[in-house]
C-alpha cells in the first residue's frame, strides 16, 4: 500500500535559534560559580519572530531588537537586573551569542499552538 505524503503547514513567523557563547557563560560563572550554565548540550532557545521573506530583513530587525533577547537570556538565570551586564550593544550581542535565522517555520502538529 502506497503511503500518502504528509505536507506541513507554514506558520506566519520566522525563527531564531540563540546559542550562548563563552562570554555569556563567563558572566554566569562570575556571578555564581555553582550555576550549571553550560549549554553545550545542544538544547538552545528558539524564538519566533515576525514573518520576514529574507534573512537580511531579519538581520535588520534584530539590530533594532537584539536587547530584548539579551535581557531574556540574562533573566533566564537572574531576575535581579542589577546583576545584568550594562551598556549592551549589537556587537556585544554577537560576541556573546551565536544565532541562526530561519524564514521557514513549519507546524508538524494538528493542534493549535498554545502560549503558556
Amino acid at each position: 500500500m502506497k503511503q500518502i505524503p504528509v505536507f506541513f503547514e507554514m506558520i506566519d513567523r520566522t525563527a531564531m535559534i540563540l546559542k550562548p557563547k563563552q562570554p555569556f557563560l563567563d558572566w554566569l560563572n562570575a556571578i555564581d560559580p555553582e550555576v550549571p550554565g553550560n549549554k553545550q548540550d545542544n538544547d538552545y532557545d528558539v524564538y519566533l519572530l515576525p514573518e520576514f521573506d529574507e534573512v537580511n530583513q531579519m538581520e535588520t530587525w534584530l539590530k533594532k531588537n537584539f536587547d530584548q533577547f539579551f535581557c531574556d537570556q540574562m533573566n533566564g538565570w537572574y531576575t535581579d537586573e542589577s546583576r545584568w551586564v550594562k551598556n549592551r550593544t549589537i556587537k556585544m550581542f554577537k560576541e556573546w551569542f551565536d544565532y541562526s535565522l530561519h524564514s521557514m517555520v513549519l507546524d508538524t502538529q494538528e493542534e493549535d499552538i498554545e502560549k503558556i
